[in-house]
């Protein structure tokens, strides 16, 4: 990204910042009124038999990978499919949730720890709809996706920005990519916004900040109640501004435990408690279920205890976002200090005790106070 658009979206971080200052966005609405943690039996199955107007959402636990299967009325999608060690276990997953076909499959991009079970899938149930992006991938469960589509005739359809689609008693809408031609793969990942009711939950595959910052301009609202976690909570996921716009109440982050790449990042994870989010990680809790009955979202286990509930930050607050921290160094800024931190590294506070609550100490440069 050149330094010149790098600047642009850095003033776009600010000014997102101040305008929620301006129309007193207040998080406490969505967590209270939408987001409720089940009570949990023994098995962890805690949620009661569903209605017919309630649309599910397992976030399916595939290791350091990613996979979710979407339910509403009858009607089945599924979203990646984790890697290959895990694709066996997606389609058997499928089978004891009674999918007999699939209305969609979105494979959001093409690394194998989100394609290989899509191949598996596909090799298993008849699908109606595949959404991918448009590029291609130099690799074996790339040319696998491929062959799989052409054994049985059917075409891609490539993601555009803002086209929404039908599930049952559900809708979502494209939200990403926004552009032919990225140098990172992941951020040709597709994005979307699933609405039901008044409930929505976002996400976004793998995408990095480009894309984050390409979905802000769109202009499309990324508010929501729960936020799948873009890239496993990788630190150059997840960005401040993209976290303001969405607001959510909770987040899940599939993840594999000791993973290699550490992932969640603890600069995400800072973000996340910042924000007050309710987490859900599938290397602690395995497979997580919510369900919406278009008013309330319930989850089949209570939230990972890290980063739940208490708003350090004030991305929820009432008081705004007066200070900037710097989740590396721990010290937190004036927003016009000359040493403000990347955005990927930006969480906001709106009291001097806010930041000192979340364990940060002033800059000696801006002396903040």
């Amino acid at each position: 990204m050149d330094k010149n658009k790098l600047r642009v979206r850095k003033f776009l971080a600010l000014f997102l910042a101040l305008s929620l200052v301006l129309t007193g966005c207040s998080f406490n609405n969505v967590i209270t009124d939408k987001v409720t943690s089940g009570e949990v039996s023994s098995d962890g199955q805690n949620i009661q038999q569903k209605k017919g107007g309630d649309l599910e959402i397992h976030f399916i636990d595939v290791g350091q990978g990613s996979s979710a299967l979407i339910e509403s009325n009858s009607h089945f999608m599924l979203v990646d499919g984790g890697d290959s060690k895990y694709s066996s276990r997606v389609v058997s997953y499928l089978e004891d949730q009674d999918v007999d076909k699939l209305d969609y499959v979105i494979a959001t991009h093409y690394d194998a720890d989100h394609l290989n079970g899509v191949v598996g899938a596909l090799n298993s149930y008849d699908a109606e709809v595949v959404i991918a992006p448009d590029y291609k991938a130099k690799s074996k469960v790339y040319q696998s996706f491929i062959d799989v589509l052409d054994s049985k005739n059917i075409d891609i359809t490539y993601p555009k920005t803002g086209t929404k689609y039908k599930i049952g008693n559900a809708e979502f809408t494209i939200l990403a990519p926004n552009d032919t031609h990225y140098s990172d793969a992941n951020d040709y990942s597709v994005a979307i916004k699933l609405v039901n009711g008044s409930n929505t939950f976002i996400m976004t595959g793998d995408a990095e900040i480009e894309s984050e910052y390409e979905m802000l301009e769109t202009g499309i609202d990324l508010s929501c109640d729960v936020y799948m976690a873009g890239h496993h909570g990788s630190k150059s996921s997840s960005s401040q501004a993209f976290m303001q716009a969405m607001q959510p109440a909770s987040v899940v982050i599939s993840v594999g435990k000791n993973n290699k790449y550490r992932h969640p990042s603890d600069e995400a994870m800072a973000r996340f408690n910042a924000m007050g989010c309710d987490i859900y990680r599938t290397d602690e809790l395995g497979d997580i279920i919510a369900v919406s009955d278009g008013k309330t979202i319930k989850f089949n286990t209570k939230a990972s205890k890290k980063g739940t509930g208490k708003k350090k930050g004030s991305t929820s607050s009432k008081s705004g976002n007066n200070y900037i921290g710097n989740v590396n160094s721990k010290k937190f800024h004036k927003k016009a200090c000359s040493s403000l931190p990347d955005e990927e590294n930006m969480v906001y506070f709106g009291t001097i005790n806010e930041a000192e609550d979340a364990g940060y100490e002033p800059c000696g440069i801006c002396n903040p106070e």
